[in-house]
């Protein structure tokens, strides 16, 4: 396809009208790191097949049967939509070449973003830790000037707090990603997905 009829239906693709949170059906929710500007709903399943094909969009929600449920689809800008193979042509030698996989980082891409999350991670680190420093140190120097009930409800909070502390691995790796995709200046950070779990 030429430059510029894929070009036309990237047009046609932003054009869609938006989906939103609501159009998903069950237990579906909207992907965590995706634009929600980019979630389209779309009634032209012949456009649908296009745009999948194309490398525009990867399908999100699809009616199966007499299911009343919209049809969503999620626009890749760059022409990376995860999912789509190439076409098995057939090799000199009668075999089909390795289907290659649509949506997948460059190895700069990668590292320019864990390297952002690096950053991020430190920063957040910083700030969480120092909370949780600033809180022990309080609790330290509090256990001092207590005695009775007051010195064992200190000893309780400052059980508390060195749990919270032990706890925020998980916190920082979730406040990190969390930071990250909301970036919009990091387009790399579609690639998240591949991080996680």
């Amino acid at each position: 396809m030429a430059s510029s009829d894929r070009q036309r239906l990237l047009e046609r693709a932003h054009a869609l009208p938006q989906a939103h949170a609501s159009d998903f059906f069950g237990d579906r929710r909207p992907p965590s790191d995706a634009d929600p500007s980019l979630l389209k709903r779309i009634d032209d399943t012949t456009l649908r097949t296009k745009l999948v094909e194309t490398g525009i969009a990867e399908g999100l929600q699809s009616p199966k049967g007499p299911q009343k449920i919209a049809s969503i689809v999620r626009i890749y800008p760059d022409f990376d939509a995860p999912g789509k193979v190439t076409s098995a042509k057939k090799m000199k030698n009668g075999a089909a070449p390795m289907p290659q996989q649509r949506g997948l980082p460059s190895v700069d891409e990668m590292e320019t973003l864990i390297g952002r999350i690096r950053e991020v991670e430190a920063d957040v680190a910083h700030d969480l830790s120092a909370e949780a420093d600033e809180r022990v140190a309080h609790l330290k120097r509090a256990l001092v000037d207590l005695d009775g009930d007051e010195l064992e409800e200190a000893y309780r909070e400052l059980g508390a707090a060195l749990e919270r502390k032990r706890a925020l691995v998980s916190q920082i790796r979730y406040e990190t990603f969390r930071r990250i995709e909301s970036d919009a200046s990091l387009p790399e950070r579609a690639y998240l997905r591949l991080l996680r779990r």
